[in-house]
């Protein structure tokens, strides 16, 4: 099941900590709401100088909630969507954001470090980009963000094959900063984040945001590119065989869309 955010805020710090039942913390409309929000209030809270993102559970974050996605995803278009809000607020969020990951990292949980600054990753950590085998397009700005901080080859090899891959190739490919050892990765981050709050606020807003500012139309433009490439595609069928399987346990069959 998706799950929820707790937020907790100490020092400067916003801890905002992914949650959920079974531990596998999936992205659905409410958990994207939920993240959408926590960012627009941390961005207007004086009191918050850097948002640190990380979860409980077996899972940073596995993703989309496949068992109650339906063809209805996106069936009002992309524009307005809890997906649309979370991408561009992400865009557009101003102060530093970090991430400690463990477990694993899917679709979703892995685009989502591509708009963070600091990552730091237990070396344990899998991570995968399923869309193609989803039948759907990939989101949250990595069609833009992935080619530039992994190459284009690299970039293809994770997005075409969809095939796990691990926390060292993640670091290649720009998702993460450093590999640590399972169970220190949270510890790191937070001493991450409290040297960031050591720094002068204004000089480290404006400093990070003249490290983005060149890309920063590119990557709206790309999101609602994705946007319109997601909404057609779930269209298709493809994604309804991709879920049907998924629920049913067994490899997808796409002979029918070829």
């Amino acid at each position: 099941m998706a799950g929820s955010i707790e937020k907790n805020l100490v020092g400067g710090v916003l801890h905002l900590e992914f949650t959920s039942d079974d531990g596998r913390n999936t992205m659905d409309d409410d958990w994207f709401e939920r993240l959408n929000k926590a960012l627009e209030d941390a961005s207007r809270d004086r009191n918050v100088r850097v948002v640190l993102l990380s979860s409980r559970g077996a899972a940073f974050c596995s993703g989309m909630n496949l068992r109650s996605a339906t063809s209805g995803f996106l069936s009002e278009g992309f524009g307005g969507s809890p997906l649309a809000r979370v991408s561009h607020r992400l865009a557009d969020f101003t102060k530093p954001l970090l991430a400690a990951v463990h477990g694993s990292a899917i679709g979703g949980g892995a685009t989502l470090l591509l708009h963070c600054d600091l990552v730091v990753a237990a070396a344990d950590t899998k991570f995968r980009l399923p869309f193609a085998s989803l039948g759907i397009a990939p989101e949250i700005g990595s069609s833009y963000l992935l080619p530039r901080a992994a190459g284009p080859r690299l970039a293809n090899e994770l997005v075409l094959l969809a095939k796990l891959f691990d926390a060292h190739t993640a670091q290649r490919a720009g998702f993460v900063n450093t590999v640590v050892e399972p169970g220190s990765e949270l510890a790191m981050a937070r001493q991450w984040a409290k040297d960031l709050t050591a720094q002068a606020p204004n000089a480290l807003v404006e400093s990070r945001r003249l490290l983005r500012e060149e890309h920063a139309a590119g990557l709206h433009a790309a999101i609602d590119r994705e946007g319109e490439a997601l909404f057609a595609a779930v269209q298709l069928g493809e994604f309804d065989e991709a879920v049907a399987a998924f629920i049913a346990k067994r490899s997808p069959d796409f002979s029918a869309f070829h």
